[in-house]
């Protein structure tokens, strides 16, 4: 229908159909957006949706300590405040559940996101040096508004796995992006992940430049889950009887 066929419907009937393709629009522009999202979401590769109303801050001092600091750097995410952050403790402190929380909202308000482990990156990158297509590898890493390196410090890297992990950095460091990762070890430690001091250093100065640093202590998180889930079955066991 055209502007003059619209113009000479009754201005009820006209008043009734522009509200329609009002709402019709209003529906498709939701149903874009949301599809949007979801693509974001799987491109992540997040491998699990954990999300900020998942976590428990009132698990230990440490969590409880974090907690105003943290939600503010989640409530600043936005197309022109990327953020980045390490996440530094042992196992089961909700290190990655945090990283993929910030991640997950970034997805929420249109910034493309990468999640990925340490070691998978560097294999990744290796193996594309070795099969001479290196630099579209690079960019697969270096692209993502938010990268979210996951496990660093479970493998130690060698001087080519070093320099390749300090390609990525120093080029995200240089564009402004965001970069998040989880670690188990302190920055005082990390010439026991990349081959060198030297390397280490570089690496750190370029993670650390803008990011928020969470050292995280106290109790595994993972007891109380597995605790949660006893009583998710016996409560389920109990509703069939």
């Amino acid at each position: 229908m055209c502007s003059g066929d619209l113009a000479s419907l009754p201005p009820q009937e006209r008043e009734k159909l522009v509200g329609w393709l009002r709402k019709w629009i209003r529906v498709e522009l939701t149903e874009r957006k949301t599809l949007a999202v979801q693509n974001r979401i799987k491109s992540a590769q997040f491998g699990k949706i954990q999300t900020i109303d998942q976590f428990n801050f009132e698990h230990s001092a440490q969590t409880r300590k974090h907690r105003t600091n943290y939600l503010a750097l989640y409530d600043s995410v936005d197309l022109d405040e990327i953020p980045s952050a390490v996440f530094i403790g042992t196992a089961g402190l909700g290190k990655t559940h945090l990283a993929r929380s910030l991640g997950y909202r970034a997805c929420q308000l249109g910034l493309s996101v990468l999640f990925t482990t340490a070691a998978e990156m560097v294999n990744k990158l290796e193996q594309a040096k070795k099969a001479a297509y290196l630099d579209i590898e690079l960019r697969k890493y270096r692209r993502p508004q938010i990268l979210i390196i996951d496990e660093l410090g479970y493998v130690t890297l060698d001087a080519a796995g070093s320099n390749l992990f300090f390609q990525v950095l120093s080029t995200r460091h240089d564009q402004g992006l965001g970069t998040i990762a989880t670690t188990n070890l302190a920055f005082g430690k990390w010439n026991q992940i990349f081959a060198n001091d030297a390397i280490a250093h570089a690496i750190i100065d370029r993670l650390t430049a803008e990011a928020e640093v969470y050292f995280m202590e106290g109790p595994s998180y993972r007891p109380v889950e597995r605790e949660l889930k006893r009583s998710r079955r016996k409560e389920k066991a109990k509703a069939r009887t």
